[in-house]
């Protein structure tokens, strides 16, 4: 009988100018050997280079002649299976992306590498924005391909230790000590804990009795599991409305069918909490996978999963591609939330990777929220997905009840902190009560920009058309766009006047007045400058479940997900901040933002509070909020989406522009705009775009010394429109004129600026 002697192979390589499947003669002693999934080493190029490829196929015959052969076998056994071979060639059409980019995203870095047995690791960190890292590896991609390799590979973990980013770069202690020189990466010692859960730590948990409504979820998605039937259900909770015990009464019986799930969440800070419900209820079976592990951990908690040795994944985006065999359902909890779109290549979104996965595998994907994705409930309402609705807190706990505070009449009363009188009388009662607050704020730093009185000079970043944002703990100014940090000024840089004013509020600025205001109080800051080690999420929440801490003051991370009983106050600060953005998620963003963050409150047996402060009282959307009413809010929201043409009635792709030299960026905007509606015209591809908007510039002009320029499409994102996509993408990086321009095309971005 013939054997299939020729393997279908993805080059490691991140050029473009390599992305296509490649055929290899497999050799007669490794025929039994080679199969898909893979890891092989083959020659490469006119040179016969060696690298490392991955087998997606084996076939018969090809059409090529004079095949090369494969040089050696590096991982017998197999890092995927066919499923997520079709997954990445999907993922390479849907969001035009290279097959390279779509399989190093399923896989998790240093697959197959030894790890560090020192107790003491060197790390290496990442020391620049994620845009700025994508900037040096389109420039530096051809110069220096080491180099780019070692970004590359920062940019998909936190740290990874000095020995593995060189095994895997293939490259050397010197390139990194380049990269070091160049103020690109920073080296630090590290102890490496493998250990990634402590299950001896965890409480052995029961089920809790199902409410009627509970059991009515758990019966609709089993009977979809049972009958391997790849449906996506929209489940619409209320805060506090228990899903989360959903979850776990459908895993156990998931798993008594021999079925494995996929348990998502948003934020890393959530991660904790969720583990510690899963490993309660599931013990050992529970693995856990996000960005914050070593690279070490990683693998290990990769390796469990590929051998079957846990029935539930519990982690962050990247988490969706899991490796199980036997998957029976995927749940995306909070699944409105934006962190599950991917801002780098592969610019995927997790809920649209999910349905893929689970119609390739016959898994349920389960989307949960008090306050779904506009999109995802038009979808349920068309009968694309099966809806279901949980409307009562357990134990019939009441909604916390909202109240609005016009900061315009405290002003006018005199009242000039940041707290009206309202909330410190709250917070007060709280403190007396020995019951707990949660202060929200969508802000990190103490404030958000400084200004010279005299002169009306705002002080901006240097490298972004952005104002610093002053951090009072390092007496610095910081740009959250690209990380530039300086000393603090004491007087004007340009008319040297000492009337330096602070403007706006950051959480730094919110601890400070509290500590003044209730100085026998406990606080603690959960932000961005707080969680940035590791395990410090952990340890922050622990702290203030543990200790009882009177006041956590925070930023989104504190505003879904978290469950503390004796939580029964929430402040939201500045609540129409998110208003004002110009994105024409606006509307939403705050009302979810809103309704989740006052859904902390009353989880308990004391009823829940919320005092919402705002300059703006009478907008619909914070009324709506104050009411829970996301059916109202819903209604007129797709009315709106409609009439202008947004999504889900369109698809919006993204297409930017940037550079240091503006008129070049401006030349080639001009250019692709000039490409698109030619190409468009010769598909005949009218009936799929509806609008081309601009190009302009972007509404951040410059970011790292780059200006910036956007065209926007409002299309159908269909075979035809991404062929004219990728044809264009293809065609900037293959021309020589075009260095120094980068070029990236964003489907259903979630930041337009």
């Amino acid at each position: 009988m013939q054997q299939r002697n020729i393997a279908e192979v993805i080059i490691d390589n991140a050029s473009r100018s390599v992305d296509k499947l490649f055929h290899y003669r497999i050799p007669k002693d490794k025929l039994d050997k080679v199969q898909v999934g893979v890891k092989v080493l083959v020659p490469f190029g006119k040179g016969n280079n060696k690298r490392e490829a991955f087998i997606v196929n084996t076939v018969f015959e090809s059409e090529y002649k004079q095949l090369k052969e494969i040089y050696d076998i590096m991982e017998e056994s197999p890092l995927y299976d066919e499923n997520m071979v079709s997954l990445v060639k999907w993922m390479r059409e849907r969001y035009l992306c290279t097959y390279y980019e779509a399989m190093k995203t399923i896989l998790p870095t240093g697959i197959g590498m030894k790890k560090a047995k020192d107790k003491t690791v060197r790390m290496v960190y990442l020391m620049i924005s994620n845009e700025e890292a994508l900037d040096y590896i389109e420039q530096m991609r051809v110069r220096a391909p080491v180099q780019t390799r070692v970004i590359e590979i920062l940019l998909e973990n936190e740290f990874v230790s000095s020995a593995d980013l060189v095994s895997l770069s293939k490259g050397t202690h010197s390139t990194l000590k380049a990269l070091h020189k160049k103020g690109l990466i920073e080296f630090k010692e590290h102890i490496v804990k493998r250990e990634v859960i402590n299950t001896k730590k965890y409480e052995k948990v029961k089920p809790h009795d199902a409410t009627l409504e509970q059991q009515n979820v758990i019966k609709l998605v089993m009977e979809n599991i049972k009958v391997n039937n790849p449906a996506t259900i929209m489940l619409r909770g209320v805060t506090g409305s228990g899903k989360t015990e959903v979850f776990l009464q459908v895993i156990d019986q998931l798993i008594v069918i021999g079925k494995q799930a996929i348990v998502l969440v948003p934020e890393i800070s959530l991660t904790p909490q969720m583990v510690e419900r899963f490993v309660g209820r599931f013990g050992s079976r529970v693995a856990v996978f996000h960005s914050r592990l070593s690279m070490g951990e990683r693998y290990e908690q990769w390796k469990m999963i590929k051998n079957s040795e846990v029935d539930v994944v519990v982690g962050a985006r990247s988490a969706i591609f899991a490796p199980f065999n036997n998957l029976g359902m995927i749940i995306i909890d909070e699944e409105h939330e934006y962190s599950y779109k991917s801002e780098i290549s592969p610019r995927y979104h997790t809920r649209e990777v999910a349905k893929q996965r689970s119609k390739n595998e016959n898994a349920v994907v389960l989307l949960s929220s008090a306050t779904p994705s506009v999109e995802s409930f038009y979808n349920a309402e068309q009968g694309k997905y099966q809806l279901a609705h949980m409307g009562k807190r357990y134990n019939n706990a009441s909604l916390p009840d909202v109240s609005i505070v016009d900061m315009r009449e405290e002003l006018i009363n005199g009242n000039k902190s940041i707290f009206s009188n309202r909330l410190k009388e709250e917070i007060e009662h709280n403190i007396r009560n020995k019951q707990q607050t949660i202060l929200f704020l969508n802000r990190r730093g103490f404030s958000t920009f400084i200004s010279c009185r005299s002169c009306g000079l705002v002080l901006k970043c240097p490298r972004c058309n952005i104002s610093l944002t002053f951090h009072m703990h390092d007496n610095a100014l910081i740009c959250h766009y690209c990380g530039f940090k300086r000393e603090n000024v004491q007087k004007c840089p340009k008319c040297a006047s000492k009337y330096i004013r602070y403007f706006g509020i950051g959480t730094q600025k919110v601890e400070n007045e509290i500590k003044m205001l209730f100085p026998d109080a406990s606080v603690l800051r959960m932000d961005v400058d707080t969680t940035s080690k590791k395990f410090s999420h952990e340890k922050i929440l622990n702290a203030f479940k543990n200790d009882n801490v009177d006041i956590l003051i925070g930023t989104q991370m504190v505003s879904k997900g978290l469950d503390f009983p004796n939580v029964t106050l929430i402040g939201v600060l500045a609540a129409d901040m998110s208003l004002n953005i110009d994105d024409f998620r606006s509307a939403e963003r705050t009302f979810q933002l809103l309704t989740q963050v006052s859904g902390r409150a009353g989880r308990g047996e004391v009823a829940g509070r919320a005092i919402v402060q705002t300059y703006d009282p009478d907008n619909y959307t914070i009324q709506l909020a104050k009411q829970h009413d996301y059916l109202t809010f819903y209604n007129d929201e797709i009315q709106i989406r409609k009439q202008l043409k947004y999504p889900p009635f369109c698809d919006i792709i993204s297409i930017f522009v940037n550079g240091v030299d503006e008129s070049a960026v401006i030349r080639r905007i001009n250019e692709i705009t000039s490409t698109i509606k030619e190409k468009i015209f010769e598909k005949d591809a009218h009936q799929y775009c509806q609008s081309i908007l601009g190009p302009t510039t972007a509404p951040i002009s410059k970011i790292k010394n780059k200006y910036r320029w956007r065209l926007l499409l409002k299309c159908v994102n269909n075979h035809d429109i991404r062929e004219i996509l990728r044809e264009i993408l293809y065609d900037h990086y293959a021309d020589r004129h075009h260095t120094g321009l980068n070029l990236i095309i964003n489907i259903n971005p979630i930041n337009m600026y």
